[in-house]
């Protein structure tokens, strides 16, 4: 019989941590799931590792190569045969109760296609994802959230198969490392997205995470489906404009005092191109972008307190002579 649930990890050179993984969803409370287990070419004993599982759920691919999360996530996609996908990390920690939690939410909820969740961080602090960007559950909110940032953990993703299916979306190779960011957006355009409000995860921070290791590049895919939620609006952003961008949504307010006019400039620019195209409710992006200006303002404030006599010199300075700092 067709199990309700798949459940796909890839896996690459996963060793140190794979056991945890695995152990989190075999003994998971859902128990009508497939485990669909991808080796990436991976180099150390992570293969040996799965094989020594003896569980009748367990579907192991086993690629010989390394072709990259985007490539072997599809392979997953393809290879599952659930009613539902449950998407897993194989260094990450599934409550004992996520499946459960997930499938219970989608049945209950068929206007939705796709719900992530909630999650706690642990092991390295000095990640530069410890944090937790995971703050929306209304599927209006979630997309406004993913015009600014990712909104949804992938590890904690459940998705109804026959959606992916419909759509013939699927991962793009282009955008690894932000592949999954990608996804999401291109769902949220059609459809509604959201994330319950339970943990049903602990994602592991390390050094070698993607996120580390490839921030830079991340961070140049991710301005890239920005832009492209930004067409829909009709809005082609300048480079003052994207960086205006970034910076508010992080409230990682520019020493600058043209910054709080051009993002006020910049706030209207999305409100009044969506009031044109109507991609997202106005009531609700209007309160969430006034959010942000509130919460800029304070980090500006704040940023000035904190800075050295030479640094509030320089700022009136430039505010004295209109010295635009953001162009």
């Amino acid at each position: 019989m067709t199990p309700a649930i798949s459940v796909t990890m890839p896996v690459y050179n996963s060793a140190s941590f794979l056991r945890e993984a695995m152990d989190s969803i075999l003994t998971q409370s859902f128990t009508d799931f497939e485990f669909v287990i991808l080796n990436d070419g991976s180099t150390d004993n992570s293969k040996e590792i799965i094989l020594s599982y003896n569980d009748p759920r367990i579907i192991f691919y086993d690629g010989k190569i390394n072709v990259g999360l985007a490539h072997i996530r599809n392979k997953g996609i393809e290879i599952s045969q659930g009613k539902y996908l449950a998407i897993m990390d194989s260094d990450d920690i599934a409550t004992p109760d996520r499946l459960q939690k997930q499938f219970d939410y989608l049945e209950s909820n068929r206007d939705i296609v796709m719900c992530g969740g909630f999650f706690t961080p642990f092991g390295n602090k000095n990640s530069v994802l410890n944090f937790n960007w995971v703050t929306e559950t209304d599927p209006e909110m979630v997309k406004i959230n993913l015009l600014f940032d990712g909104a949804i953990c992938q590890p904690t993703v459940m998705i109804r198969s026959s959606t992916l299916k419909e759509t013939g979306l699927k991962y793009e190779s282009y955008f690894d490392p932000a592949e999954d960011y990608k996804l999401w957006v291109s769902l949220s355009k059609n459809h509604l997205i959201a994330n319950i409000q339970d943990q049903v995860l602990k994602y592991r921070l390390s050094d070698n995470q993607i996120s580390n290791t490839k921030n830079q590049v991340q961070r140049e895919r991710k301005f890239e489906v920005i832009k492209d939620q930004l067409s829909w609006l009709g809005i082609t952003p300048t480079e003052a404009e994207m960086r205006i961008h970034d910076h508010m949504f992080f409230a990682s307010a520019i020493l600058s005092y043209d910054y709080l006019p051009k993002m006020k400039t910049w706030i209207d620019k999305l409100i009044n191109a969506n009031k044109k195209f109507k991609l997202y409710d106005e009531q609700k992006l209007s309160d969430y972008l006034n959010d942000l200006y509130i919460r800029n303002k304070t980090a500006l404030k704040q940023a000035l307190k904190n800075s050295s006599p030479k640094s509030i010199a320089v700022f009136y300075f430039k505010t004295l002579i209109r010295w635009k700092s953001i162009r």
